[in-house]
């Protein structure tokens, strides 16, 4: 059973992999790839502090890529209703930069789809589900280890 363990985890980071270096090709991170994605969603407008808890990503690392995509010109920030936030929104431009990275992204994620089954995608979708509550059951209550 270790050997199935250590093989997913395999996968699992291999696949990781090849998300980064498709974003590295693209000349960004996978952080911004991220971000992106979120932002090319059909109403696709977020102030920083949703884009953080969607993507579970640090405030710094979410601020300092809209902080280039706005020097860039990609994104407008405008006052959002709590005058504390923004809301971050793909401009024209940002739209076509989006477009010109993600559209070859979603098109090869949909024929690596293609060519899984249903029943392949049932099944590895609840193994992850009962792996992620117990992690989840087994993570609460872990003590911090003690400073250095």
């Amino acid at each position: 059973m270790h050997d199935v363990r250590a093989r997913f985890k395999q996968v699992w980071y291999r696949l990781d992999n090849l998300v980064g270096q498709y974003a590295k090709d693209m000349g960004i991170n996978i952080t911004t790839l991220f971000v992106l994605e979120m932002l090319a969603e059909e109403g696709g407008v977020y102030t920083q502090k949703a884009l953080c808890e969607r993507l579970m990503l640090p405030k710094q690392l979410v601020n300092s890529v809209i902080k280039t995509f706005w020097e860039q010109g990609y994104v407008e920030l405008k006052e959002a209703k709590d005058r504390r936030h923004k809301n971050t929104r793909l401009t024209d431009s940002g739209k076509a930069y989006a477009e010109s990275i993600l559209v070859p992204f979603h098109l090869a994620d949909e024929r690596a789809w293609d060519m899984v089954t249903d029943l392949e995608l049932v099944a590895v979708t609840a193994a992850l589900e009962t792996y992620e509550r117990a992690m989840e059951a087994n993570l609460r209550g872990v003590a911090r280890p003690a400073p250095v």
